[in-house]
């Protein structure tokens, strides 16, 4: 049990502090069926549980209208709900019936990132940063990476260094040979695909 210490309302959400702290966010309209006022005692637990038998339906809706944008993994879908006010249970239980009807994918979403990435001058690290972002499991991501081969990583570097380089031109060999490696690697490529680029946009006999 805690005790309500403080309750205020932003855009249609009821924002409830529990002993000092930010406990949990609900919509207003259900808030108003489901009432607590500050020095109430509440068991957290109990009454999202009371809530979420309201919110349901409106959670599924929602979560349906969200999608309509666009597709979004799993995570992505739970924080935007539980900052739309709709408490965990609700969430969770709506997530689970999209999962189960195929709505959401995770690994299908991280297969489509990595295939419209494949020919883009894009580093394997930096496109799994990218789905790590969008709460995309480890396996989900390594799946999905697979499209991104050596080969095409060596080509994909080789395309960002033809740009890169243009602007290390006027530096001296070994400052312009740093730069370009440094720039592919905070593009998320690797040690080799770097080597490799750099070793064709910057050829000793450029700087002869």
């Amino acid at each position: 049990m805690g005790t309500v210490t403080r309750l205020r309302e932003f855009r249609g959400v009821v924002i409830v502090a529990v002993d000092g702290c930010d406990a949990l966010r609900v919509r207003k309209a259900h808030f108003e069926k489901r009432p607590l006022h500050e020095g109430d005692a509440v068991d957290l637990e109990t009454y999202e549980d009371a809530v979420a038998a309201l919110q349901l339906a409106d959670a599924y809706e929602a979560a349906l209208t969200s999608l309509d944008f666009r597709a979004r993994t799993r995570s992505e879908l739970q924080r935007a709900l539980l900052a739309k006010g709709y408490v965990r249970p609700a969430v969770d239980a709506v997530l689970e019936r999209l999962r189960e009807n195929r709505l959401i994918d995770d690994a299908r979403i991280a297969a489509r990132i990595a295939e419209a990435s494949a020919a883009k001058p894009v580093g394997r690290y930096a496109l799994k940063r990218k789905l790590r972002a969008k709460g995309i499991s480890e396996a989900d991501a390594e799946d999905a990476l697979c499209a991104l081969d050596d080969d095409q990583q060596r080509a994909a570097a080789r395309q960002a260094a033809e740009k890169l380089a243009r602007r290390y031109a006027d530096l001296p060999a070994r400052e312009a040979r740093a730069k370009l490696s440094q720039a592919l690697a905070r593009r998320g490529f690797g040690w080799d695909a770097v080597r490799d680029a750099v070793e064709q946009a910057l050829p000793d006999d450029a700087f002869e």
